[in-house]
This record gives structure tokens, C-alpha cells and sequence, in this order.
């Protein structure tokens, strides 16, 4: 039996699109499974100039993140101004962060100072790679800080360890915005730079640090604290109230009460599967010789003083 052979696209398909000027074709290949096609066909739909603005603007709803991603490209290489507006709105809006990463680039290479204000708003964003993108388009753009402010939201954007330092306090403000960043990297890197700077308008800060649920970022916390003014006695005390993220007492008594040996399993042990294989197998067996009632019966007394042995064992288990 022979199957039907699936059509490729090659290279010289792109060209061959590119030279027809089928503008519909080079965006259907923006879905392309091959990457290298993705970007011969944004880079043809680059080079097609204004008469491709209309379908890329569309392709920007695609369910499809490289599609997305493609399109933004080539609207960055055709650079008309009437579409900085468009890509702000994707810059914040877009729910994928390399989208929004690629359209906080594009909105530099279109080269409109009217993407200044957005820009320097998306120095503010939770994201640290929608903040970098914002500040190389700002450098492209010839944007100058104005104030210290500015400086520290633009250094941290970069991750300029050095300029941070130099900034001193003037950092402090937008440092401490940055804790909510969710990669627990930046959060380190945020804490200790509270910590070498010294500020006592970090305590508050270094306090809400020492309750991450990330363990790194705990312990940055901590050898910041002392020198954001942080009492010691107050270091324990603010670690024991952070969120625990250990195994559920709860959830492991009721798999063990229902099927032994899986709420062992829950908490890491592997042989809980062997346990509940072995507690399956018996079951079955005493039920083709005492019926399907009795076994139960007798079963899950026994499974219940498990269940209790099994809440107790979790909540003994360590959280770090």
C-alpha cells in the first residue's frame, strides 16, 4: 500500500511567489512547519512594500505565533508610520512575549518618533524582554532619558549592572517594580542590587522577598536585608510566612484512602505504584471468591488508617 506523497516547499518556490507577486501565497507560507520558509516568505512579504500592509495587519489575529511573528517582521522592513499605532496595540496587548518582543523592535526599525511614549512605557513592563526591545528601539530612535528616573528604567531595560550601581537610590523605585518580573532570575539580580545599594526604602522589599516562593530569590533576600535596614530578628519570622509549595497533605490521604499506594506515588516514592498494583491485584482476586462487597468492606478501614499515616507523612516532607 502506498501513501500519498505530501508536497514540499522549497526555496525557489518563495522566489518563484516572489517574483509573481502573489502576495496571498508568501503570507499563506508565514504557517509553513519549516522555520527557514517562515522567513524567506516575511522577508519576500518585506521587500513587497505597501500593497502587502493589508494582509500582514490581518495576519496579526493568526492563532499562530510564528505566523504573528512573521508578519510583524515584515511590516518592521516595509516601515510605514501608518502602522506604529497597530503595533503598539500588539506590543501590549499580544498574549505570546516573543510577539510583543518582536513588535517593541519593529516599532525602532519603522523609525516614528510617535512610538516614543509607548516605548517608554513598555520600560515598565513585567516582561524583561519586551523591556529590552523597548530600550534598543528608544536607542534607535535617538531618545534621551530626561531625568534619573529615566536612566534607572533604561539601565535596568538593558541589565546594566554598572549604570544601575552609578544611579544609586535614584534606582531604588524602579528596582523595587521589577520584583514583580516573573522569572526568578531578575528577582535575584534585583535583590542584590537593593542590597549594594543600600537604601533604606528597600526594607519593605527585601521583607516581601524573603516570602518568594522561589528559593534563590529567598536567599538574595536575605543577604540583602541586613543592609536594607531589615531587623535580623525579623529574617526568620518573614521566611516562615512565604507561600509553601510542597506536596498536599490532603490530596495524598484521599489517593491513598481510594487506591493505595498512589498517594505514595503522589509524594515521590516509587514503589507506591508497585503497592497499588499488588492492592488492584488482590482486590480482584478476593472478589471472584467473596463477591464484589465484602472485599471493600474490609478494604477501606484498612486503606483509611493509610490515608492518615500518608497526611501526616506529607506534611513532615520537606518544601525548599
Amino acid at each position: 500500500m502506498s501513501f500519498p506523497q505530501i508536497p514540499t516547499i522549497r526555496h525557489a518556490d518563495v522566489s518563484a511567489l516572489r517574483a509573481a507577486g502573489d502576495l496571498p501565497g508568501l503570507v499563506r507560507l508565514l504557517h509553513h512547519r519549516d522555520p527557514d520558509i517562515q522567513w524567506q516568505a516575511a522577508d519576500a512579504l518585506g521587500s513587497s512594500g505597501n500593497p502587502a500592509v493589508r494582509l500582514l495587519v490581518r495576519e496579526l489575529d493568526s492563532p499562530h505565533v510564528a505566523a504573528r511573528i512573521g508578519a510583524v517582521e515584515a511590516l518592521a522592513a516595509i516601515a510605514d508610520r501608518k502602522t506604529v499605532p497597530i503595533l503598539t496595540d500588539v506590543m501590549e496587548r499580544d498574549q505570546s512575549t516573543e510577539v510583543r518582543w518582536v513588535a517593541a523592535l519593529a516599532l525602532g526599525k519603522i523609525g516614528d518618533p510617535a512610538a516614543i511614549p509607548p516605548l517608554l512605557f513598555a520600560l515598565r513592563d513585567r516582561e524583561r524582554y519586551i523591556r529590552s526591545g523597548a530600550a534598543a528601539s528608544l536607542d534607535r530612535l535617538g531618545w534621551k532619558p530626561c531625568d534619573a528616573a529615566e536612566l534607572a528604567y533604561r539601565a535596568i531595560a538593558l541589565q546594566d549592572r554598572d549604570a544601575i550601581l552609578q544611579l544609586g537610590t535614584s534606582a531604588t523605585e524602579p528596582l523595587i517594580e521589577r520584583l514583580s518580573d516573573p522569572d526568578p532570575r531578575t528577582r535575584v539580580q534585583v535583590l542584590t542590587l537593593l542590597g549594594e545599594i543600600g537604601d533604606p526604602r528597600a526594607q519593605q522589599a527585601c521583607e516581601d522577598g524573603l516570602r518568594d516562593p522561589d528559593g534563590g530569590v529567598r536567599w538574595a533576600a536575605v543577604l540583602a536585608a541586613k543592609k536594607c535596614r531589615v531587623p535580623v530578628a525579623q529574617i526568620p519570622w518573614g521566611i516562615s510566612q512565604r507561600e509553601r509549595p510542597g506536596r498536599n497533605p490532603w490530596a495524598a490521604a484521599v489517593l491513598n484512602f481510594l487506591f493505595i499506594g498512589i498517594g505514595y506515588n503522589y509524594l515521590g516514592y516509587w514503589w507506591g505504584f508497585l503497592v497499588f498494583m499488588s492492592y488492584t491485584s488482590i482486590l480482584v482476586l478476593a472478589s471472584l471468591e467473596a463477591g464484589p462487597v465484602l472485599p471493600y468492606l474490609v478494604a477501606y478501614p484498612v486503606t483509611a488508617l493509610f490515608a492518615v499515616q500518608t497526611f501526616y507523612l506529607a506534611k513532615k516532607m520537606p518544601d525548599m
